[in-house]
């Protein structure tokens, strides 16, 4: 696997890896077993989902051809991008709707789950990285 299928892989891993959770636990009925970190993945999707999509789609184009070290320092970036682009949509759909205080609270909430949510598939990525990407680049 190259270089840049793998890292393309690993930044859909946040939408991958909710979405499965979800089709298996409404498949077998197993919710009670997923827990709370379950329960927290999955509504990372859900709350996360169209923010987070935006920026995979250019992320997914911005690594095509770039060193490794300019993607891991995306990469490393990547929870705080994820917290800019969740609290403006949050603050926007709060404005819009009416609702400020509402959507300021889910946009805070947003922002404390996202930053460790997001350096765990940071983690993820570099353990697949070190599993399964090419040795020298």
């Amino acid at each position: 696997m190259s270089i840049y299928a793998l890292y393309r892989l690993c930044i859909w891993l946040p939408v991958l890896i909710p979405a499965s959770l979800i089709g298996v636990v409404n498949a077998f009925g197993v919710r009670s077993m997923a827990g709370l970190g379950g329960e927290v993945v999955a509504y990372s999707l859900i709350y996360g989902g169209v923010p987070y999509c935006l920026l995979a789609v250019w992320a997914s184009w911005w690594v095509g051809g770039r060193p490794e070290s300019e993607i891991r320092r995306l990469m490393f970036r990547a929870p705080f991008l994820m917290v800019a682009m969740f609290v403006a949509l949050a603050l926007g759909v709060g404005v819009v709707g009416g609702a400020i205080h509402q959507f300021a609270a889910v946009a805070l909430l947003g922002a404390v789950v996202i930053i460790p949510l997001g350096y765990a598939y940071v983690g993820l990525t570099l353990l697949l990285r070190s599993q399964f990407g090419p040795r020298a680049v």
